[in-house]
């Protein structure tokens, strides 16, 4: 356990000046605040002239050409019409509505198998309200699934390389020297 925590802190330092050196971002025009896409990241685009989003894990960046380098080729920031992201909210809150509407529709059929009152029932307003819920959440874990951002003049992609050049050589920068 003694040697956990320095061995801890020794990679986490270690780590620090090595992560994402080469950054794809997305700007919009007025905003100071960027979206930044890293090597490894999973990505879903759109090329110009294309009806359907392709997928990849980004494995390089090409900064000087604008390229991207995905699996077996490459890929030109400039081509790419729109990236898709899926928003976490919609598959979350449309689950947690249709297991809200199964629970009510549940709960209620075993209240009244289990409750001996002959005055009690499942009743209609049971089940609207079960089928408004269970509807309501796949028809917001459908439409809000993705958030597209489409590139024109006012929002584009850039390539950036955030490693310092120090003699004419590549190197990265280091945390504890100041």
């Amino acid at each position: 356990m003694r040697l956990l925590l320095p061995l801890f802190a020794f990679l986490l330092l270690a780590a620090s000046p090595l992560a994402a050196q080469k950054v794809m971002q997305i700007e919009r025009y007025g905003s100071p605040q960027t979206k930044k896409i890293l090597i490894g990241d999973f990505i879903e685009y759109k090329i110009e002239g294309e009806d359907f989003f392709r997928t990849g894990y980004i494995e390089d960046f090409k900064v000087e050409d604008n390229l991207i380098q995905m699996g077996d080729f490459y890929l030109n920031i400039e081509e790419i019409a729109a990236l898709r992201f899926t928003r976490r909210w919609a598959k979350a809150g449309g689950a947690g509505l249709m297991i809200f509407g199964a629970s009510w529709s549940g709960f209620a059929l075993l209240g009244y198998a289990t409750d001996g009152d002959p005055n009690t029932s499942y009743r209609t307003l049971d089940a609207i309200v079960s089928l408004t819920s269970v509807g309501l959440g796949y028809g917001i874990s459908r439409l809000f699934r993705y958030k597209v951002v489409r590139f024109n003049d006012r929002r584009w992609l850039r390539l950036l390389d955030l490693s310092f050049k120090q003699d004419g050589r590549q190197t990265m920068p280091n945390p504890n020297r100041p």
